[in-house]
């Protein structure tokens, strides 16, 4: 697939969504890119956890802070939305990669609560402008619905940059980064990126590994559909942010529009990454 054939089938997708898209995609070996309206800054619902979670670890550097330090659910931090800890008892402690990793991969709104009073709003936003390297990405309160206005603010260029700096291994540190990817791994709400992507190739089923390993966050709110990540395949691999905003449909439904046609953009960009890949 060349790039002008790419472009046709990303601008039917595009101009059929009752909605705006902005995204960035990348190769990471030959860095060959695809993006449109990458840097129009857009509400990140919860995707703005992927920089929680790195100055998450960056905080725990700073202060010499083990991953396994035990980290307490406080009445303060219990809040309504995604996750698990919200139905626990107020007084159990978990380690604080065990909060980082409810965080992101059931986007538990309570255990991000807990990192934030933990780290500061202020040592996040710090972190994305001085070691993320984000302009337009900003963290605006705690999750806390009762407060008007986005939870962050961000661009796709933003979010494809902390990712590539993830790959890397260059995101806090080696050992940090290798962490975060692992818990990307782990994420159990697949939306936009992987709805499309070849079955066979990316499930974990049997006793073989799967080809193409998907490390990634979402993010939903009312008329918010977004999805960030790193795909690695056999023919290369890639970081991807799709964001979108304004939709018409402001159903939270498996089969709301951007989770119907959204996928299909990820799916020609994994084509256009993988075009030495044999036909599923």
């Amino acid at each position: 697939m060349n790039k002008s054939w790419a472009w046709q089938r990303i601008q039917s997708v595009i101009g059929r969504f009752m909605g705006h898209v902005g995204f960035y995609a990348e190769h990471m070996m030959s860095h060959d890119s695809l993006s449109y309206d990458s840097q129009i800054v857009m509400e990140t619902a919860s995707v703005i956890k992927i920089p929680i979670m790195a100055a998450a670890f960056q905080y725990l550097v700073d202060h010499n802070e083990s991953w396994e330090t035990p980290l307490r659910i406080e009445p303060e931090d219990i809040v309504e939305g995604s996750g698990i800890l919200r139905h626990l008892s107020p007084g159990l402690s978990l380690p604080i990669l065990d909060v980082i990793t409810l965080m992101i991969i059931v986007s538990d709104n309570t255990a991000t609560n807990m990192i934030l009073r933990l780290v500061g709003l202020d040592t996040v936003n710090h972190f994305i402008t001085q070691h993320g390297g984000l302009a337009e990405t900003k963290l605006m309160k705690r999750v806390d619905f009762s407060i008007p206005g986005p939870l962050g603010l961000s661009t796709a260029r933003d979010m494809a940059t902390l990712l590539t700096r993830l790959y890397q291994r260059t995101l806090v540190s080696a050992q940090a980064s290798q962490a975060m990817w692992k818990i990307l791994t782990q994420q159990q709400y697949n939306t936009i990126m992987t709805r499309d992507l070849p079955y066979d190739w990316i499930t974990e089923e049997g006793e073989s590994p799967p080809a193409v390993r998907i490390g990634s966050k979402s993010g939903s709110l009312q008329g918010v559909r977004n999805d960030v990540g790193i795909v690695t395949t056999p023919w290369g691999d890639y970081v991807v942010a799709i964001l979108s905003e304004k939709a018409k449909d402001l159903r939270f439904h498996v089969d709301n529009e951007a989770l119907v046609i959204l996928p299909e953009l990820s799916r020609i960009i994994f084509d256009y990454f993988t075009q030495s890949a044999p036909q599923p």
